[in-house]
């Protein structure tokens, strides 16, 4: 069965190197039979960790369509890739959002929100104003 998949990619920060990397990695989902990448430059970030004697990395996503037979050969293929230093795979799920839930919930949070303003003002206390309380608190 075919799913879709999002992949988080980081690799050493030298152009060079990053850019043989992607190539490599691009190359690999065109092998398995990746339908439909795109591919997205995040950028180059300071690392929280040194990773691969690494303090510098650059960040790439990519989503692609395969078939979920194949996703494990890949990823054997990736941890043959020097320059990569991390990956993550996540298959990306799509919903269909219902549109009606979400305008009976809006309309019931904002019924709701105006029967508790109308409910807050019957509950206040009035406190006299003017020169008339004021006699009041000095005797």
């Amino acid at each position: 069965m075919i799913k879709r998949y999002e992949a988080c990619f980081l690799f050493k920060s030298e152009e060079i190197e990053y850019k043989g990397s992607l190539e490599e990695v691009k190359k690999s989902l065109e092998f398995f039979g990746a339908t439909d990448v795109v591919s997205n430059f995040i950028g180059e970030r300071a690392l929280e960790y040194p990773i691969k004697k690494q303090a510098r990395g650059r960040y790439e996503i990519i989503e692609f369509s395969m078939e979920g037979n194949n996703l494990k050969e890949f990823e054997s293929r990736l941890k043959l890739i020097r320059n990569l230093l991390r990956y993550m795979i996540l298959v990306k799920i799509v919903r269909k959002i219902n549109t009606k839930k979400i305008k009976r919930r809006n309309f019931r949070e904002f019924r709701d929100n105006i029967d508790k303003d109308s409910l807050k003002g019957a509950s206040k206390v009035e406190t006299p104003t003017g020169p008339e309380s004021t006699d009041i608190q000095e005797k």
